[in-house]
């Protein structure tokens, strides 16, 4: 993790078969993730909208975010440490076996990369120069113009009534 201040893992589980009635179900998830890297949950919320449950459970310097949507049978995970040696892949297991997942699709993200400034700048799309947008448009005229004198030389010939 050389020059960045922490990770982020974005996790999405498909097709998950854990039974979730309420937020607070998703509270054996959050404890056991915490659990299997030894660090003690410091503080723990649950919130309820009409399609979503959202548990989230953090320390000082790392958080995980859990939004489960029953309908879909789906849930996403958001991981994200200060910790250079938290093993990110260890909760990814933990959150596997608790949501009985099909599929899972995960996106891992070096967070605060204070590499060199080249890096930070936004990448730029490349430009057609002026003589190249001539080109292309004369070339196009030209198939144009061939088209054209084609159908003149060889005029179509009503059908015979």
């Amino acid at each position: 993790m050389n020059n960045t201040l922490g990770k982020h893992l974005l996790i999405d589980f498909y097709n998950c078969r854990l039974a979730v009635t309420m937020p607070e179900d998703l509270r054996p998830s959050l404890e056991n993730a915490f659990a299997c890297i030894g660090i003690a949950i410091e503080e723990i919320n649950f919130f309820q909208s009409p399609d979503e449950m959202t548990g989230l459970a953090f320390t000082g310097n790392t958080h995980i975010c859990i939004h489960y949507y029953p309908v879909l049978s789906y849930a996403a995970v958001d991981i994200y440490s200060f910790s250079a040696d938290l093993h990110l892949s260890r909760i990814m297991g933990i959150f596997k076996t608790a949501f009985k997942s099909d599929r899972i699709k995960a996106t891992s993200v070096r967070r605060g990369d204070f590499g060199s400034i080249r890096d930070m700048r936004p990448k730029r799309k490349s430009k057609i120069t002026t003589v190249r947008r001539m080109k292309n448009t004369g070339a196009r005229i030209k198939r144009t113009s061939a088209k054209m004198i084609n159908i003149l030389r060889h005029p179509k010939r009503p059908p015979n009534q």
